[in-house]
C-alpha cells in the first residue's frame, strides 16, 4: 500500500508541475545564469515561548540583471493553488498525505509551507521586491532600494564550496551582518535581501547567531525565473507595517486558535487545559529585521 501511495504522489506531482509550466509558458520571463542552494538556519519562538531551531532550503536564481530567492516547495504549492485543476490535485495530495500520516505517523507527504517569503531583485532598477505572509491567510508585498545596505569590506578570507571568499560587514534593519562573498562569481547578489558586494554572497550570519545563510551548492542554470503566482492576493504594504502586523499575529495566534477550537458549530463543550503562561523571551528571539519595534 505504501508503494501505491508514493507512486500516486509522484504522478500527481508531475502533473502539477506540467500544469504550472503550461500556465506560464505563453509569456517570456528572464532566465538564470546560475542557481545557488542555501540553507537558512534560524531560531524562532513557538506560541508558548519555547525556542525552536529551524532549517529551510532556499534557491537563488540569478543573472546579471535579475534574481529570485524562494523555496521550491512553497512555489510548488502556490502553483497548485493558482488553477482549478491544481487545487483539485492539491486536495488529492492532502488526502493521500493525511492517510499516510494516520497509518505510520509520517507527515512528509502532506503539502505544507516552509516559510513563505519570495525575494525578487532588479539590479537594473536597484529595487528589491518582497512577498511574504503577515497573518493567517494574509499576504503582502513591498519594494525597497538596494542602497539601504552599506557594506564595509575587511581583509579576512575563507574558502566556501571551493571559492575564496572575502568578509564584509553591514548594519541592516536592526541587525549586524557578517557576510562572505566570492569575487570569482561576479554577481552582486546573495541570499534573502543581502546584496551589493562585488561578488556573490555565499555565507552570512547576524551577530546574535539567530539567523544565518550558507550556500550548499552552486551550478550553472538556464532555469526560468517565473514571477509570483496570484499576485492579486498580496496587499501592497509598508515594510514596517507588515512586520508589525505579523508580530501582532504571532503574539495572538495561540489565543485565536484556542478560541476557534472552543467555538464549536453545535455549541458543544470542548475540554481543554488552561493556557500556559508563555515563557519569557530572554534571548530576544526576533525576525530577520528588528527595526519595526
Amino acid at each position: 500500500m505504501a508503494m501505491t501511495i508514493n507512486r500516486l504522489i509522484t504522478i500527481l506531482a508531475l502533473l502539477c508541475i506540467a500544469l504550472g509550466v503550461e500556465a506560464k509558458k505563453k509569456q517570456e520571463y528572464p532566465h538564470a545564469e546560475i542557481k545557488v542552494s542555501y540553507n537558512y538556519h534560524h531560531l524562532a519562538l513557538r506560541n508558548d515561548g519555547e525556542i525552536i531551531t529551524s532549517d529551510y532550503d532556499y534557491l537563488l536564481l540569478a543573472n546579471s540583471e535579475n534574481s529570485k530567492y524562494y523555496n521550491h516547495n512553497n512555489e510548488y504549492i502556490d502553483s497548485l493553488e493558482s488553477t482549478p485543476q491544481g487545487r483539485k490535485l492539491h486536495n488529492q495530495l492532502m488526502s493521500i498525505g493525511v492517510e499516510q500520516y494516520l497509518k505510520n505517523g509520517d507527515d512528509s507527504a502532506i503539502p505544507h509551507y516552509k516559510g513563505q517569503i519570495y525575494v525578487f531583485k532588479s539590479l537594473k532598477d536597484s529595487v528589491t521586491s518582497v512577498y511574504d505572509t503577515y497573518g493567517l491567510g494574509e499576504q503582502g508585498y513591498y519594494d525597497e532600494p538596494f542602497a539601504e545596505i552599506e557594506w564595509t569590506i575587511a581583509d579576512s578570507t575563507k574558502t566556501i564550496l571551493g571559492y575564496e571568499c572575502i568578509m564584509a560587514e553591514a548594519d541592516y534593519h536592526g541587525r549586524h551582518w557578517t557576510a562572505w562573498f566570492a569575487p570569482e562569481i561576479p554577481l552582486s547578489d546573495g541570499p534573502w535581501k543581502l546584496s551589493g558586494l562585488p561578488g556573490l554572497i555565499l555565507d552570512a550570519a547576524d551577530s546574535s547567531e539567530q539567523h544565518s545563510f550558507i550556500a550548499t551548492g552552486i551550478e550553472n542554470s538556464n532555469q526560468v525565473m517565473y514571477p509570483i503566482y496570484q499576485p492579486g492576493k498580496y496587499d501592497k504594504m509598508n515594510r514596517i507595517d507588515m512586520l508589525k502586523a505579523y508580530a501582532a499575529y504571532r503574539k495572538g495566534s495561540a489565543a485565536y486558535s484556542r478560541a476557534m477550537i472552543l467555538d464549536t458549530p453545535d455549541g458543544s463543550k470542548v475540554e481543554m487545559d488552561a493556557p500556559l503562561q508563555p515563557k519569557s523571551n530572554t534571548q530576544n528571539i526576533d525576525f530577520l529585521e528588528t527595526d519595526y519595534h
